[in-house]
C-alpha cells in the first residue's frame, strides 16, 4: 500500500502477531482456493502483494509455485510472514509498495492478494504495477469483500465510533464487478468472478468482538483512542452485532462472504 497513509504501516505493524495468530487462518482455505483458480503449478514465480503474514504466499507454496515474493507496507507484517515461511527456501518477503513496485517488468508469472491489494488507495495505478510485473499471458488473482456482503455491514457498525481514516477509495468497489473490469479491463482479458466463503469463528460474541479489536490495525489503533465511556458503547453495539449469529451453546459463527477476482494478462 502507499507511504501517503500516515500511521497505517505502523498500525498493522504493532497488530501482526495476533493477525496471523487469529485472522490469518481463516484466510488460508480461499487463499487456497484462489492459488487453484489461477492454476499456480511448479513452473510459477509468484508475487503476493499486500501479503500481510504471508497467507497467500504459503497457499501458493503449498500448491507448488516454484518461487514466491511477498511485499507489504507494514514491517511488522513482513517479520511475521518470515517466520511462517521460516522453512522455505523458496519464499522472500522485503517491505515495499504495491503502487511502486521495486521489481523490473514481465518478472511474474502469477500476481496475488489476499484482501490486501483492494485497500491500495490508487487502484488505477495498483492494477498498472501489477500488470508490468507480469509476464504476457500471467495470471492476477484478488480476494475482495462484496459492496453487500457482512463485512461491510461490519464496518458500518464499527466505524460509527472510531475515528478511522477514510480510504481513498471505497475497497468494496473491488467486489463490484463492473467496478473491477473497469480498474483491470485496460490491461487484462478473460476477467471472472467466483464467491467464496470466509466463516468467522469465536467462543462468545464478547470473543468475537475482543478478537477483531485487538488483530485488525485500522481497528485497533482507533479503538485504543477512544474514552472509556465510548469503548463501553461500542462494545455493547459490537456485540449486539454477533448476536445474530450465536448459536445456543453461545458459539460464534459468522459467514462471511468474498469474491476472488481474477484475469490473465493481455
Amino acid at each position: 500500500m502507499s507511504p501517503s497513509l500516515p500511521g497505517l504501516p505502523a498500525s498493522w505493524s504493532r497488530v501482526a502477531r495476533d493477525y496471523r495468530r487469529h485472522i490469518a487462518p481463516d484466510f488460508l482455505p480461499p487463499a487456497r482456493r484462489l492459488c487453484q483458480a489461477l492454476a499456480i503449478s511448479s513452473n510459477d514465480t509468484v508475487l503476493d502483494l499486500a501479503c500481510g503474514p504471508g497467507t497467500a504466499a504459503i497457499a501458493a507454496l503449498a500448491v507448488g509455485a516454484a518461487r514466491v515474493v511477498g511485499i507489504d507496507f507494514a514491517r511488522g507484517m513482513i517479520q511475521a510472514a518470515r517466520e511462517e515461511a521460516a522453512l522455505a527456501a523458496r519464499a522472500y518477503f522485503g517491505v515495499a509498495d504495491v503502487l511502486a513496485l521495486p521489481f523490473a517488468d514481465a518478472q511474474f508469472d502469477a500476481v496475488i492478494s489476499s484482501f490486501g491489494l483492494i485497500f491500495a488507495p490508487d487502484p488505477v495505478q495498483a492494477s498498472a504495477e501489477a500488470a508490468r510485473v507480469l509476464r504476457s499471458g500471467g495470471r492476477i488473482g484478488l480476494l475482495a469483500w462484496p459492496a453487500d456482503g457482512s463485512i461491510r455491514a461490519y464496518q458500518d457498525a464499527a466505524f460509527h465510533y472510531l475515528a478511522v481514516a477514510p480510504s481513498a477509495h471505497d475497497p468494496f468497489e473491488w467486489g463490484v464487478p463492473a467496478q473491477a473490469l473497469g480498474w483491470l479491463g485496460r490491461t487484462f482479458e478473460g476477467v471472472a468472478f467466483e464467491p467464496v466463503d470466509v466463516p468467522f469463528d469465536a467462543d462468545s460474541p464478547t470473543e468475537a468482538w475482543r478478537l477483531l479489536r485487538t488483530a485488525t490495525g485500522r481497528v485497533a489503533a482507533a479503538y485504543a483512542d477512544l474514552d472509556a465511556p465510548t469503548r463501553v458503547r461500542l462494545d455493547a453495539e459490537m456485540e449486539r452485532f454477533f448476536e445474530p449469529f450465536r448459536a445456543d451453546d453461545g458459539h460464534v459463527h459468522w459467514p462471511r462472504q468474498a469474491v476472488i477476482v481474477h484475469g490473465i494478462r493481455a
